[in-house]
């Protein structure tokens, strides 16, 4: 019989790549913000209960340094106590919980790539929120995987994060976009990271904590500029600084990560040539 995987936040960049790399031999259970309210744990429970999974992988957080200072109750409450919660119910109805972290756990201060034996010390409400999560479900949860990652791309239906806004802007007309090369960290692919899950979990990998992104580093200039490129876009990308945009949160400008306990992904480039030729298959079936 298939294991059932409960995937909360599906229709997320994550969650999209997920249900596609799970779905082959898996009874993979999709559940989003239409479905119920994260906020609501009550809600929360019964979702489980009516479920019952062998494995819930909880995708769902409250993602964005500015949005989180200006929201810390719902940071709090998504990135923290949602998977204490979910940390708690892992125990109490025996399934296995994969549970998204990020870089922003980590300051600006080693010259170099973090790993998983590197002390996280947030900078910001959502890096901080973040680290609460992870302390929670690395305290309760009898079975667990923490998975850290830095900037996606991959997928998505909507065009709220940074990747999908640079290329809406060029898609509708804008011919030079401005983009930080003062923020540096490891761009990766969603799709690598939903194998690369589902490899673990079928080895059984030792419980805790890993790092997964794509082999390198790079600023989101260099992120943007060489999917423009890879794409063909009309467009100028020219280089600036964060502080010439407007922030209310310290940004985490240098958190690239590595793993330890795991060989790396692809180099990143090598990641957004995939992606983008996936980019350039959908629109030739939409007609674009």
């Amino acid at each position: 019989m298939r294991k059932r995987v409960l995937l909360l936040g599906s229709t997320g960049k994550m969650g999209i790549a997920l249900a596609d790399v799970f779905s082959d031999k898996y009874e993979v259970i999709g559940k989003n913000s239409r479905d119920f309210d994260a906020t609501d744990f009550e809600a929360v429970r019964r979702l489980i209960n009516e479920n019952k999974p062998d494995i819930l992988i909880n995708t769902v957080a409250f993602l964005g340094i500015d949005p989180c200072e200006l929201e810390p109750q719902k940071a709090l409450q998504l990135n923290a106590l949602l998977p204490k919660l979910l940390a708690k119910f892992s125990n109490e109805y025996k399934f296995l919980l994969v549970h998204f972290s990020t870089d922003a756990v980590f300051n600006n201060k080693k010259n170099g790539f973090y790993s998983e034996f590197d002390n996280p010390a947030p900078l910001n409400i959502y890096g901080f929120t973040k680290f609460g999560g992870d302390c929670f479900v690395e305290a309760i949860s009898k079975k667990y995987y923490i998975f850290r990652i830095s900037v996606l791309f991959g997928e998505t239906q909507k065009d709220t994060q940074f990747v999908e806004k640079m290329l809406n802007k060029a898609i509708l007309g804008d011919k030079v976009l401005r983009v930080s090369d003062d923020i540096i960290s490891s761009p990766t692919y969603s799709r690598d990271v939903a194998k690369e899950i589902r490899r673990i979990l079928e080895k059984g990998n030792e419980f805790g904590i890993y790092h997964l992104a794509n082999k390198g580093k790079g600023s989101l200039f260099d992120l943007i500029k060489e999917v423009v490129r890879i794409l063909g876009l009309d467009v100028k990308v020219e280089p600036a600084s964060y502080k010439n945009f407007p922030y209310l949160g310290i940004k985490n400008t240098s958190t690239p990560l590595k793993s330890k306990k795991l060989k790396s992904l692809r180099p990143w480039k090598n990641a957004v040539n995939e992606y983008c030729q996936r980019i350039k298959e959908k629109y030739r079936k939409d007609g674009i």
